[in-house]
C-alpha cells in the first residue's frame, strides 16, 4: 500500500532492521509500486515510503542530513509559498522536500498551517531527537500510530504497525459498535484498541530521549462555517473557478488521466472541467448492462471526446465472495463495508487503463447535502436548533445495519457489556467542541467522519494502481462552499450552475438517479423521476440500477455467512451466541428480516481477525 512507515526503538537497536523489513512487507504489492528507506547507522530509527512514482518520484531521503523529510501526496500551494519566500527576500529551493525543510527550519511546526493539499508527511529531526507526523486539513491518507515500552512506530497501513510491535492484535469493541451503527468506525478509533489513527488537520510530535508522544491540531474545518456576505448568484461565480481550477490544477501535465464516470451530476461536473482544459481524458464506467449509467456516460464522454470503456457487472465477482472479501479486507485493513462489490470490477478497469491519475466525485454531496446519504438533511434537521436535539435523531436515523437487530441476544454477555452506548459516545465526542447548527453538523459529519472513515479506506483500493484526486474536497473550494447558507448547497444548484457554465450541452443529458434532464424545472424534474422510477423497478434497458447486489444479497449471501461464521474458529472466540446467530440466518434466507449489512461486517471483523 502507497504511503509512510516508520520505527524509533527505545532498547534492542540491532533489532531495528529486522522489524522494519517485517513492517514493510504488508506495504509490498508489487505492480508499479517502488520504495526507498532509510536506517540510521546505529539503528535508532528508520524511514522508508512506498509510492507510485507519478508524484514526487525523486528519492526524499538523503543519508547525511539532520532532518529527514517524507512528503507523500500532492501540495497545492507550492507555487504560492515559493512566491511568499521570493517576496521576503529568500531563494526558494528546488523540490517539495527541499521546500519543507527550508520552512521547517524557519517555522517549526508552524509551517503545517501554511501548507494547502492533500498529503501526509514525516519529519525527523535528529538535532532535537524529535519524530513529527502531520496531515492534510481532512486526513486524505492515513497515517497509523502506536507506542509502548519497547517502541514508536507509524505506516500509512494498520498491518505494518501491528507487524511493529510484539503483542498480538485483539478486536476493539468500541470499533465494533461504531461499524454495527454507522457503517464506518468514527473518531480516531482502529479495529485495534492500542492502534490509533492520526486526527485531521493535526500533527503528532514524538520525543525520543524522553518518549514523550502529544497530537496537536493545526487548524479545524468548523472554522470554514462562516457567513457569506453576497448574493446566491455571487456565491456560485466564486465556486465555479475554484472548483474548475481544482480539477485543472490536477489534469495538466504529462499524466495519463482517468475518470470514473456515472450518468449522475457528480461526475458530469469533473468532466466538464476537465474537458475545457484541452486534455486528452480517459474514462470508465461500469454497471450490469443496460443500466442508465452505460447509456447516459457514453453520450457525456462523447460530448468531452473522451476516450472511454464500459465494464460489465455481469456477477462473475460475486460467485466466490469469501475470496473476494477478504482481497478488500487485506487491502483496506478491514475498516470498509462496500455497497455493491463494485470495486474488484473497477480495480480491473484502473489496472487495464494504465491511469496515472485517477479523478473520482467523492465529496460531491457537501455540495448537495439533501443527497449526503445516510448523514442528509431533512426537513426534521432544518426545524432544530441545538446540537441536544440533533444527536439523538441523527443517530437513530443513520443506523442501517443493525437498527432491528437482536444485537444484546447475538452478542455474548461480556461482549454486549463493552459495545451497548458506545455508538452514542462516539458521536458525542466527535462533535463535542463543534458549534453549528444541525444543517451544518450534517456536512461536518459527512466530511469528518463518512469521507474520513469511509470513502479514504475505500480509495486504498485504487492507490495501488493511481494517484486518486477528488476536486470536490479541494481546500479552496470547501473554504467557499461551507461559508454559504446550508439552504444553497441542499440541493443540486450548485452542480447544475457549474455544469451550465463549463457545457450546457452536458447539463441537457438526462441524470441517471432522476431521469430528467441537467437543468429540467422542479416539475419536471417530479414527473420524469416517477418515469425513471418505474422503469428502474420494470429493468427497461437503459433504466436499469448499475447493480443487482441488493437482491444477490438476500439470495445467496447467507451462504458465505453460514461458512465464516459457523466454523468452530469463529464461534471459539466467544464473541457471538451461536443459537441467535443461527436463528437471523434463518429469518433473512427465509425473508423475514434483512441482515446483509450486518452479516457483512460480521464477515469483515471475523476475516481481519483470521488475518
Amino acid at each position: 500500500m502507497p504511503g509512510v512507515i516508520g520505527l524509533i526503538p527505545h532498547n534492542s537497536l540491532n533489532h531495528t532492521s529486522s522489524t522494519f523489513e517485517r513492517m514493510l512487507k504488508p506495504m509490498q504489492r508489487g505492480g508499479r509500486l517502488k520504495e526507498e528507506t532509510l536506517l540510521a547507522r546505529n539503528g535508532a530509527w528508520a524511514l522508508g515510503r512506498v509510492h507510485l512514482g507519478v508524484y514526487h518520484p525523486q528519492p526524499q531521503l538523503s543519508t547525511p542530513e539532520d532532518i529527514h523529510i517524507l512528503f507523500h501526496g500532492q501540495l497545492d500551494n507550492e507555487d504560492a509559498l515559493r512566491a511568499a519566500l521570493q517576496q521576503e527576500g529568500c531563494t526558494p529551493p528546488a523540490g517539495v522536500i527541499a521546500l519543507m525543510d527550508h520552512l521547517y527550519r524557519q517555522w517549526g511546526t508552524g509551517c503545517l498551517a501554511r501548507l494547502r493539499g492533500a498529503f501526509c508527511a514525516v519529519i525527523l529531526d535528529e538535532r532535537g531527537k524529535t519524530l513529527i507526523l502531520a496531515n492534510d486539513a481532512l486526513g486524505s491518507y492515513p497515517l497509523y500510530w502506536y507506542t509502548d515500552s519497547q517502541h514508536f512506530v507509524f505506516a500509512s497501513e494498520l498491518k505494518s504497525v501491528l507487524q511493529g510491535r510484539e503483542t498480538r492484535p485483539s478486536l476493539n469493541p468500541q470499533a465494533v459498535a461504531d461499524y454495527l451503527t454507522f457503517g464506518f468506525l468514527v473518531g480516531n478509533k482502529t479495529l485495534d484498541p492500542s492502534v490509533q489513527l492520526l486526527a485531521p488537520g493535526s500533527f503528532l510530535t514524538y520525543r525520543w530521549d524522553n518518549r514523550e508522544c502529544v497530537v496537536e491540531p493545526y487548524t479545524r474545518l468548523d472554522s470554514l462555517f462562516h457567513p457569506w456576505a453576497g448574493t446566491e448568484e455571487e456565491y456560485h461565480e466564486e465556486l465555479r473557478p475554484l472548483f474548475n481550477g481544482a480539477v485543472q490544477r490536477v489534469v495538466k501535465g504529462a499524466h495519463r488521466i482517468g475518470l470514473s464516470l456515472s450518468g449522475g451530476l457528480d461526475s458530469r461536473m469533473i468532466l466538464s472541467a476537465a474537458a475545457d482544459n484541452n486534455v486528452q481524458l480517459f474514462s470508465y464506467t461500469l454497471g450490469v448492462k443496460g443500466c442508465a449509467d452505460e447509456v447516459i456516460a457514453a453520450q457525456l464522454a462523447h460530448l468531452a471526446q473522451s476516450e472511454h470503456v464500459f465494464g460489465d457487472l455481469d456477477g462473475t465477482h460475486l460467485k466466490d465472495f469469501v475470496h473476494h472479501l477478504k482481497r478488500m479486507v487485506d487491502l483496506t485493513d478491514g475498516m470498509y463495508l462496500t455497497h455493491g462489490l463494485t470495486e474488484l470490477l473497477a480495480i480491473r478497469l484502473v489496472e487495464q487503463g494504465g491511469y496515472d491519475v485517477l479523478l473520482r466525485g467523492h465529496g460531491a454531496e457537501l455540495a448537495k447535502v439533501s443527497l449526503a446519504w445516510p448523514l442528509h438533511t431533512d426537513s426534521n434537521i432544518f426545524q432544530m436548533k441545538k446540537k441536544e436535539e440533533f444527536i439523538p435523531y441523527i443517530l437513530n436515523r443513520v443506523n442501517y445495519i443493525s437498527s432491528q437487530a437482536p444485537l444484546n441476544e447475538l452478542f455474548m454477555p461480556d461482549w454486549w457489556k463493552q459495545i451497548e452506548g458506545e455508538s452514542k459516545r462516539s458521536l458525542e465526542v466527535s462533535l463535542a467542541q463543534i458549534d453549528a447548527t444541525p444543517a451544518d453538523l450534517c456536512s461536518y459529519l459527512y466530511l469528518v467522519e463518512h469521507h474520513r472513515r469511509f470513502t479514504i479506506p475505500s480509495l486504498e483500493l485504487f492507490r495501488n494502481y493511481a494517484e486518486v484526486e477528488l476536486p470536490f474536497v479541494d481546500y479552496e473550494f470547501l473554504k467557499v462552499l461551507w461559508s454559504g447558507p446550508s439552504k444553497w448547497r441542499d440541493g443540486t444548484d450548485i452542480h447544475r450552475s457549474i455544469v451550465g457554465h463549463n457545457n450546457m450541452a452536458m447539463l441537457k443529458v438526462r441524470n441517471s438517479n432522476t431521469g430528467a434532464p441537467g437543468d429540467a424545472g422542479p416539475w419536471a424534474e417530479a414527473f420524469y423521476d416517477k418515469l425513471n422510477s418505474l422503469f428502474k423497478r420494470l429493468n427497461v434497458p437503459g433504466y436499469r440500477h448499475y447493480h443487482a447486489f441488493d437482491s444477490w444479497m438476500q439470495e445467496t449471501l447467507i451462504n458465505s455467512v453460514e461458512e465464516v461464521m459457523l466454523d468452530p474458529r469463529t464461534l471459539g472466540r466467544g464473541m457471538y451466541q451461536e443459537a441467535t446467530l443461527r436463528k437471523m440466518m434463518a429469518d433473512t434466507r427465509a425473508g423475514r428480516a434483512d441482515y446483509a449489512y450486518l452479516f457483512q461486517i460480521l464477515l469483515i471483523l471475523e476475516l481481519w481477525q483470521g488475518e
